[in-house]
């Protein structure tokens, strides 16, 4: 085998064009004297080769060679419980990992190995499951300008995976995040026992452009392993704005043509083929699913910059976080109006679907009544009425972070809400008497959420369910009262 042998022409925090390897291809890693992987390659033209070093120093005299390898890492299961780096590296001391080598860019699967999306993925996010339900295979883009919630969504997601059956395997991709929100989306992790079966691939924003460009495909060959083993998978990418801009300056220091807002031409295809990835298998191909929660940033609520259009087009629907909202306190802040699923209830459990069918409908038709009781003096009757279960609802729809609500568990909340029972709660006690109900639900009733996620729904389960709640209900004022009368 002949040795060619590259020189660096130019290099800038480890973006470097190297003369020479005339015979290189894309992705290929090159190495030192030593052997040692140093660098991999992101493009060429006749006169240079781009390349991305792992460092951000690397001694310019010295020669690189080419290694006739793709870039890869060690895939096998033992990546759960771990902390990796942007390069699949382990850096939280629990030694090495063992597994099969395999290129971090993969063609995605085609049309034919694919599967319609039927099974739902549960977020314990009750506006979430009840209005924009995901399903195992869905790519759901959540958008947002900075400080709204757009992390707190998708590591809610993640925990609400840790009973689920079968087992979720979740990968959380941090790119170009600052160490500290990292450190602590790590403690919580270890707080909640998260990592019994999630990853974390952690490329803060100090670390080398090399490390912030690879994690995400890092991350997404560590979920395909377990998709493509017919298990199903969830992975976070926080956040593909950043990422994008990492490109950017990656393409200007390699002085590729600039594009629309100075993003080169091929960002688009770049998070397409990531996010193409994200599929729900067919039987004959295991069975297995990888979801993707990719994550934007926008700029005061600029929906039409060109990185949030081109991933909402790539997307099979958004969540979008709305600045307004989240001064009013209505957490989490999501538009709902502006929201969608593409999936839609397909991806709901029957019993679910059935109860909180019109739900969309309810406060569509609440939106529009608090316009009309804003001109008009007069609100008829049934005008009012609507109004009062449009505000229960949306008051029941606000959710405290890390307060998870399975899907069971909304069954019951949404059909005791339909049958009126929080009507006369009171608007400011509804969360405090929803909490201790689903806690005496959970602790002496466990059975019945049992039932529910068997499919069973029937009048009997109804009935109990009313009878449990009303119970509790008349205790539940009666304090209220007494407490009142105390005060």
């Amino acid at each position: 085998m002949t040795k060619e042998i590259g020189h660096i022409v130019s290099f800038f925090s480890g973006v470097a064009q190297i003369k020479g390897l005339p015979h290189v291809f894309l992705h290929e890693t090159l190495l030192d004297e030593t052997n040692t992987e140093v660098a991999i390659v992101v493009g060429f033209d006749e006169n240079f080769v781009e390349a991305l070093f792992f460092e951000e120093k690397f001694d310019l005299e010295k020669p690189v060679f080419r290694s006739f390898k793709p870039f890869s890492i060690p895939i096998s299961s033992n990546y759960i419980g771990r902390i990796v780096n942007g390069l699949g590296k382990p850096i939280d001391s629990l030694g090495d990992i063992k597994g099969k080598q395999t290129p971090i860019f993969q063609q995605s699967p085609q049309i034919i190995e694919r599967e319609i999306i039927t099974q739902p993925l549960s977020t314990g996010i009750k506006i979430i499951d009840t209005n924009l339900p995901i399903g195992k295979g869905q790519r759901e883009l959540i958008i947002g300008d900075r400080k709204l919630g757009k992390t707190v969504i998708a590591v809610d997601t993640i925990l609400n995976q840790k009973d689920a059956k079968p087992r979720v395997n979740c990968i959380y991709v941090a790119c170009g995040q600052k160490k500290q929100k990292i450190q602590d989306l790590i403690s919580l992790f270890e707080k909640h026992n998260t990592f019994l079966y999630s990853t974390i691939v952690a490329a803060s924003a100090g670390v080398s452009f090399a490390e912030q460009y690879l994690a995400p495909f890092v991350g997404c060959s560590i979920a395909e392993y377990f998709r493509n083993n017919g298990q199903d998978a969830l992975i976070v990418y926080d956040d593909l704005s950043k990422h994008a801009k990492i490109y950017r300056d990656i393409s200007l220091l390699l002085k590729r043509a600039p594009g629309r807002e100075a993003y080169p031409g091929d960002i688009f295809s770049l998070h397409a083929g990531l996010l193409e990835r994200a599929a729900k298998l067919s039987e004959k191909k295991g069975g297995g699913s990888l979801t993707a929660l990719p994550i934007v940033e926008t700029q005061e609520s600029d929906i039409t910059s060109f990185i949030p259009t081109n991933l909402i087009s790539i997307t099979d629907g958004q969540i979008y976080l709305e600045n307004n909202l989240f001064q009013k306190g209505f957490l989490p802040a999501i538009n709902i109006g502006l929201s969608i699923s593409r999936i839609g209830s397909k991806a709901q459990p029957p019993i679910l679907r059935k109860i909180v069918g019109n739900i969309r409908l309810i406060l569509a038709q609440h939106k529009e009544l608090q316009k009309l009781s804003q001109l008009e003096t007069i609100v008829s009757a049934e005008a009012k009425n609507k109004m009062l279960r449009g505000d229960l609802l949306l008051e029941f729809l606000k959710q405290e972070k890390h307060t998870n609500v399975n899907w069971q568990e909304q069954v019951i909340l949404f059909y005791l809400i339909n049958k009126g029972v929080f009507d006369d709660i009171g608007k400011n006690k509804q969360n405090v008497f929803e909490t201790f109900l689903l806690e005496l639900i959970r602790n002496q009733h466990h059975n019945l959420l049992e039932q529910i996620e068997n499919g069973k729904f029937d009048k009997q389960i109804k009935q109990k369910i009313e009878k449990i709640a009303n119970n509790f209900k008349k205790e539940f004022l009666a304090k209220q009262t007494t407490n009142n009368i105390k005060h």
